[in-house]
């Protein structure tokens, strides 16, 4: 499935599940000393060598857990794999430590706990389900002879206290998977809002354009030309200035015709609107403009990404006072991405949530509208040193 395919409740379970496993991954890493620390206890086990090497292959499993989290994706198959993996190592690390009625026993509890976040009601009985087959067939197995009746006891106890934990694990684990699901529709009605009221936008301002085209700008030409052959017939200053008034005024209609709506984009494509926006950008800025477009194909979200160019463009032309502004657009990893920089005055990010405040809501937006596509809006700035900002839609 690709990025574009992907749907709100798809990517906010990918998102969840990997931010997941990251937090078990911590709490599978910590499992291992507090395990070591537990045969230190009076009436534990003497350490063995066979529970160094089991206790050192659950460190190397741990980290490369932890590694694996953090540099791959991480999919529902994984989750299904290291929760396997975590009851074996588990298991083997207190047979070896002593049995269920070592301290290490304690290790078992972490299984319930941490696949109850996995958003996964039905892995999460079999897991517990499993521990506590274990931990059970376990106990029996111990010497009755080496065991007095109330250390059996304790041992049945501490087993119900794992059926309760698990009991527990997987009611919290249907609560996260059904909150899960509602958040993700609550997402998708958000989106299908959005995508409603962006449509209605698009409508509005392509109306506008149109209006402001063929009427205001042609019944201002039309003016001008009745000036100018008034000004032939009886020459006047006054006609010579009202003329050149209209001309000014035709001249910025047309920039905001083409603001509200660009033909070029409709015609040509994303990549000679970006040019002719860029161009015109670095015009009025006085700056030299450096393009890179390598862009070939049509893309259902253009208009979304020349909103997105033309207020960043914008900004840079009020606010950063640039001498060089570079406009790139590129497909990678899935993603079209856009970046527009300069090396203006840049800023302190932080000031953007009080622009926000005072009712700047451009770049806010701008934001709205990329993230409800499956996007992100990324900017860099600092005083000084210029701005750079990287709008990424999948493709």
């Amino acid at each position: 499935m690709s990025a574009l395919d992907e749907s709100p409740l798809d990517r906010l379970e990918r998102e969840s599940l990997a931010e997941t496993e990251r937090r078990v991954s911590w709490l599978r890493l910590a499992a291992v000393p507090v395990v070591a620390a537990g045969q230190q206890l009076p009436h534990a086990e003497p350490l063995s060598a066979e529970f160094l090497v089991v206790l050192g292959f659950f460190w190397v499993y741990s980290l490369a857990t932890l590694a694996w989290v953090y540099r791959r994706p991480v999919t529902r198959r994984f989750s299904v794999v290291v929760t396997v993996l975590d009851v074996v190592a588990i298991t083997t690390s207190v047979l070896v430590g002593g049995g269920v009625y070592s301290p290490s026993h304690f290790a078992f509890f972490l299984i319930p706990i941490s696949v109850a976040f996995r958003f996964q009601p039905r892995l999460t009985f079999v897991a517990t389900a499993a521990t506590i087959g274990i931990y059970v067939a376990s106990a029996s197995l111990e010497q009755p002879s080496s065991r007095s009746s109330a250390t059996h006891l304790q041992g049945l106890f501490q087993a119900a206290v794992l059926a309760w934990i698990s009991a527990a694990a997987i009611v919290l684990s249907s609560v996260l998977k059904r909150r899960t699901t509602r958040a993700a529709e609550l997402a998708v009605a958000r989106a299908r809002l959005l995508a409603n009221s962006l449509n209605a936008e698009e409508q509005q301002r392509r109306a506008l354009a149109e209006g402001l085209h063929d009427y205001a700008i042609q019944n201002l030409l039309s003016a001008r030309h009745d000036l100018q052959e008034a000004s032939e017939n009886a020459p006047n200053a006054a006609l010579v200035r009202a003329e050149q008034a209209i001309a000014e005024t035709v001249e910025s209609l047309r920039e905001t015709v083409f603001e509200l709506h660009p033909y070029v984009l409709e015609e040509a494509g994303l990549g000679a609107a970006l040019r002719a926006v860029g161009e015109r950008a670095a015009k009025r800025a006085g700056a030299r403009l450096q393009l890179d477009l390598q862009y070939g194909r049509r893309h259902p979200h253009e208009g979304v990404l020349f909103v997105a160019a033309n207020e960043l463009l914008a900004n840079a032309v009020r606010h950063a006072e640039p001498s060089t502004i570079e406009v790139r657009l590129a497909q990678r990893d899935g993603f079209l991405e856009l970046v527009v920089a300069d090396d203006g005055r840049g800023f302190d990010p932080a000031v953007l949530r009080q622009r926000l405040a005072d009712g700047h809501i451009g770049l806010a937006s701008q934001r709205v509208r990329i993230e409800a596509l499956g996007g992100t809006l990324e900017i860099h700035s600092a005083e000084g040193d210029g701005t750079r900002v990287a709008v990424r839609v999948p493709a």
